[in-house]
């Protein structure tokens, strides 16, 4: 299928994400205006409310509610992380909050609301699902009703990881390559070009990377993991696998741990593995512990709710032919869609969209 070219994120209003848990959908308001705070006493020692923003990263947002209110970070729950450019409403908790100075909260880029009192702290994992509200503008008339119609189509999708997660040129993965195959001067080259470091030989390479941040090292040893899982499920729908079907319904994230799957994707997955030039046990990285790898598991496919779409005249570009010749004027597409926690929605979109 061939994708076509659009523009994400050109306005705020562009990207809405509205939170949906088990007992609670947190919905965007029609004026992003502070209301007033009005609220009962303590009954518990969690305040829950609807944290909405614009243009503001997560945790910048939870690190002004925590300075305004003299409390640490820890204090404030949260299910999910949300978008930087972007409109959206998610509940989160504050422990214990300073009520009357809460009650003061003013701040241009964030809104809280829906006040209530709980006996726990929201934490990562309540979260059910995302439902989104994105224009994607910029598209030509024919392209947009082709795409349009093949989206009606579509049910579920590859649950890919998005290719930010491999690098420029796929870098993490040729790191995390070298890592795995002890090859650790390697790697420790490559992430110096990578970085922009200064070269310098390392007598003890492992040592070296010892050296480095945890979180950095496992980033490449996932960016292999996740190439890999591409790799099967692009595998398995070229075979025509059914991955809604039990058994099917999962890729392998590799370890030395991993047990593949039986049948035709058991086959596929011990194919890639190979394809990569690698085993399972070279995730058993013993010498260095913390980046042993025991493997999980991913859902192959995501399926799609509560599917809308409306294509409209793009108010924010003029026309691209003659005066008067309308046909030519650009179209935006509106889509409104569900999706379950820990799916994004660009992983959805880029089946069918490239952006400027």
């Amino acid at each position: 299928m061939k994708k076509i070219s659009a523009r994400l994120k050109q306005k705020t209003e562009d990207f809405i994400v509205e939170e949906i848990g088990e007992k609670w959908i947190c919905k965007i308001s029609q004026e992003f205006v502070q209301p007033k705070i009005n609220l009962q006493l303590e009954a518990h020692d969690f305040l829950w409310c609807e944290l909405e923003k614009k243009n503001i990263d997560h945790f910048t947002a939870i690190k002004t509610i925590a300075n305004f209110l003299n409390t640490n970070l820890y204090a404030i729950g949260y299910a999910g992380t949300k978008d930087k450019q972007a409109h959206t409403s998610q509940r989160i908790s504050i422990e214990k909050p300073n009520i009357e100075k809460l009650q003061t909260f003013q701040h241009s880029n964030i809104i809280l609301k829906n006040f209530k009192w709980n006996k726990r702290k929201i934490k990562m994992g309540y979260l059910d699902a995302n439902h989104f509200k994105i224009t994607l503008r910029d598209i030509d008339k024919k392209d947009a009703i082709k795409i349009t119609n093949q989206i009606k189509k579509t049910t579920f999708f590859p649950n890919y990881f998005g290719p930010q997660r491999f690098g420029i040129n796929q870098s993490n993965i040729k790191i995390g390559k070298a890592i795995l195959k002890r090859n650790f001067q390697k790697a420790i080259q490559l992430i110096q070009e990578d970085k922009g470091l200064p070269t310098t030989n390392h007598r003890v390479p492992t040592a070296a990377l010892k050296h480095l941040p945890k979180k950095m090292l496992l980033m490449y040893i996932h960016a292999v993991q996740s190439k890999i899982f591409n790799d099967i499920i692009t595998q398995a729908l070229k075979e025509n696998l059914n991955l809604e079907q039990k058994g099917q319904q999962t890729g392998i994230l590799a370890g030395y741990k991993t047990r593949f799957s039986q049948g035709k994707l058991g086959e596929i997955e011990q194919e890639i593995l190979n394809q990569h030039n690698l085993t399972l046990e070279d995730f058993n990285i013993k010498e260095i512990p913390f980046l042993r790898i025991k493997g999980s598991f991913r859902k192959a496919i995501t399926k799609i709710e509560d599917l809308k779409i409306e294509i409209l005249d793009d108010d924010e570009f003029p026309n691209s032919g003659p005066t008067g010749s309308c046909h030519l004027r650009p179209k935006k597409i509106i889509l409104e869609f569900t999706l379950p926690s820990g799916v994004y929605a660009t992983t959805f979109l880029e089946n069918f969209f490239t952006f400027a």
